[in-house]
């Protein structure tokens, strides 16, 4: 009974962290809101153990930002941060296209195909995480089929700050409008099993970060960190007395 116990408290704790995370990388609570224990622990009609235990794993992905004995802020998206889990895309995503055509099927490509027209429609009615969430499931098929299903759980599950960036970039106008066509251009080279054409696409595909950070932080200022704000951990001491 103990270890049944466990099972749900964990569970428990799980289902509050993937529904507060959800919330905040899909911009339901915008970067900067203020949000307490008490507040959660009520909304999920829960103790605050779990939503305690939420808030620090949220910390260490940088979703949260925890000052002791005020408040708990949504973090603003550091653009910093964005830029290297970027580059974590980038390494691993076009090295999964190669073994995505030995290994894949007709059954994938009916899949892609589908997602597009997916896509298409949840644009078309302003369903922003929907879209979001096929273009995500558009990429992840290439791991699934390539065998790398770990290599899509760590980008997913490190990639807070620019989810909320492309999330952003969905609900501008004028920056989403080719994404589609984008995948159209990638899934018509993979059918023709041109990985050198596939991969200059998707490489186009995801390059075009820093041209929209530049828009959106001109639309959205009070979502990010300010340029000129220092690492509060970016100190040099080489200049401090000595302590005692």
């Amino acid at each position: 009974m103990e270890h049944s116990g466990r099972l749900r408290s964990g569970a428990l704790q799980d289902s509050v962290y993937k529904a507060l995370r959800d919330s905040i990388i899909n911009l339901n609570l915008a970067p900067g809101t203020a949000i307490s224990e008490k507040e959660i622990s009520l909304r999920f009609n829960v103790s605050r153990t779990p939503v305690r235990e939420t808030f620090i794993h949220l910390s260490k992905e940088g979703l949260v930002k925890v000052i002791p004995q005020k408040e708990t802020l949504v973090s603003l998206i550091d653009l910093r941060r964005v830029k290297q889990e970027f580059f974590l895309r980038e390494s691993l995503e076009p090295a999964v296209l190669e073994p995505f055509l030995r290994h894949c099927g007709s059954a994938h490509f009916a899949e892609l195909t589908a997602l597009l027209d997916m896509q298409s429609a949840a644009l078309s009615r302003s369903a922003y995480t929907d879209f979001i969430n096929y273009d995500d499931r558009f990429h992840q098929i290439f791991f699934e089929a390539a065998g790398q299903e770990l290599g899509w759980e760590v980008l997913s599950g490190i990639s807070g700050h620019y989810h909320r960036v492309r999330m952003l970039t969905v609900r501008s106008a004028g920056i989403v409008d080719e994404k589609v066509n984008e995948h159209r251009n990638i899934l018509s080279a993979l059918k023709k099993k041109d990985a050198d054409k596939a991969q200059g696409l998707l490489y186009a595909h995801i390059h075009k970060l820093d041209m929209e950070e530049k828009l959106l932080r001109e639309k959205f200022p009070a979502y990010f960190v300010p340029e000129d704000e220092k690492n509060a951990f970016d100190v040099d001491f080489g200049g401090m007395p000595r302590l005692g």
